[in-house]
C-alpha cells in the first residue's frame, strides 16, 4: 500500500506544551506558518474558514497560514502548540501550491495508545538541549503524521469492505474528514459531481451501508473512546463527535450500542 501524503514531511519551527489552560491568550490569530493544536486533554471549540467543530483528546487541528483561527476553551485543555513548514522526502521545501492535500480543521486519530506514547516522548524532550529537543520532537511528529497518512488511506472499520470504485474511495475520505464537524452529505455529493441520491445508491451498492450509517459508526466509535479515555461530559463529547447536544448523542448511542453512554463509561472506564 502506498501513502501519497507521506511525501509531505512536517518540519517543526516552534513547540509549546500548554497545561490545563482555562482560556486562550488570544481568541483569534493569523499565522504565517501552518499551526497545529494537538489535544492531550480537555476540549476547545474552533472556527477555521467555514469549519466549526470541537476538538478533544486524539484530535489535531490544522490551520494553514494566512487564515483566521478562532478558538475558545470548553473544558480546561492541555495541548501541544506546533508551528511547522513542509518539505518533501528529499528534504526540499514544498511550494505552497503543493500543499492542497494537507488537512484543514480537525483530524481524529484512532490509535490513541500510540498517540499517548508519542505525546509522552515529546514532553520528555523538555529536559534536553534545545537543538536535540527539536530533533527528537520532529521524530515523534513524523510518527504521528505517518499514523494519519496510514489512516487516511483506509476505511476505519474492519467490518466495512474496501471499495475499488474511485468515487466511493473519495467519498469515504471526505466523510472521514468531515464526520465530526457540521456534516453535509449534499455538499459532499456535489463536490464529487453526483447528486445525493446517486451517491447514496452507489455507496450502498459498494459497501452495503448508507453514508449516514457510516457517519454514525464513525461518531459512535469516537464517542466510545472519549467515554473510556477522558473525563469529558456527555454534552462535551457530543460536540466533539458532531452532534448538537448530549441528549441526541445518548439516543443514537443507545440505539446502536443497546446501552447509554453512562453505562458504557462505567463498564469500559480505563
Amino acid at each position: 500500500m502506498s501513502f501519497p501524503l507521506c511525501g509531505h514531511i512536517p518540519r517543526l519551527t516552534y513547540f509549546r506544551h500548554v497545561v490545563r489552560r482555562e482560556q486562550f491568550f488570544q481568541y483569534e490569530s493569523v499565522q504565517n506558518e501552518w499551526l497545529v493544536f494537538a489535544v492531550e486533554d480537555g476540549s476547545f471549540y474552533y472556527e477555521i474558514e467555514n469549519r466549526r467543530a470541537t476538538a478533544s483528546f486524539g484530535d489535531l487541528v490544522f490551520c494553514p497560514p494566512g487564515v483566521v483561527f478562532r478558538r475558545v476553551v470548553i473544558s480546561p485543555v492541555t495541548l501541544f502548540v506546533l508551528r511547522m513548514g513542509w518539505g518533501d522526502d528529499q528534504g526540499n521545501e514544498l511550494d505552497p501550491s503543493g500543499l492542497d492535500r494537507i488537512p484543514v480543521g480537525k483530524v481524529s486519530l484512532r490509535d490513541t495508545e500510540k498517540l499517548m506514547v508519542d505525546y509522552a516522548a515529546m514532553k520528555q524532550h523538555n529536559f534536553l538541549e534545545e537543538r536535540w529537543s527539536m530533533i527528537g520532537r520532529n521524530h515523534y511528529l513524523h510518527h504521528i503524521w505517518l499514523m494519519y497518512c496510514e489512516q487516511a488511506e483506509q476505511l476505519p472499520s474492519a467490518e466495512a469492505p474496501r471499495s475499488s470504485d474511485p468515487l466511493i474511495l473519495k467519498a469515504t475520505t471526505l466523510i472521514q474528514t468531515q464526520a465530526f464537524e457540521r456534516f453535509s452529505l449534499k455538499a459532499i455529493a456535489v463536490s464529487l459531481g453526483v447528486n445525493r441520491v446517486q451517491l447514496c445508491q452507489k455507496f450502498h451498492a459498494e459497501l452495503g451501508t448508507t453514508p449516514i450509517k457510516y457517519v454514525t459508526a464513525l461518531r459512535i466509535e469516537k464517542a466510545k473512546k472519549l467515554l473510556a479515555e477522558t473525563n469529558l461530559t456527555v454534552d462535551q463529547i457530543s460536540e466533539c463527535c458532531g452532534y448538537q447536544n448530549g441528549f441526541y448523542l445518548s439516543r443514537v448511542f443507545k440505539a446502536n450500542c443497546r446501552m447509554t453512554p453512562k453505562q458504557y463509561r462505567m463498564e469500559h472506564r480505563l
